[in-house]
């Protein structure tokens, strides 16, 4: 699952399949989110809009699985 290997790149000590709140759980912050937005937007060739940068988006893999099938690709 390339979602999972662009998140063990920003933290490889984070277990991100047992978390379901990437953020309460202390695994993303702010400076991580702007990193992973990169990141999905390289890898994916998408661009996510302002109105989608909302923590719901990225709170666990399912929710960024979700994200990125709005955008027509493939986690």
């Amino acid at each position: 699952m390339k979602i999972l290997e662009i998140l063990q790149q920003l933290h490889p000590q984070f277990d991100y399949q047992a978390s379901e709140d990437f953020f309460a759980d202390g695994l993303l912050d702010s400076f991580d989110l702007t990193r992973l937005i990169a990141e999905l937007e390289s890898a994916y060739g998408i661009e996510i809009a302002g109105d989608e940068l909302e923590a719901d988006n990225f709170r666990n893999l399912a929710a960024l699985a979700a994200l990125l099938a709005r955008h027509g690709a493939g986690a």
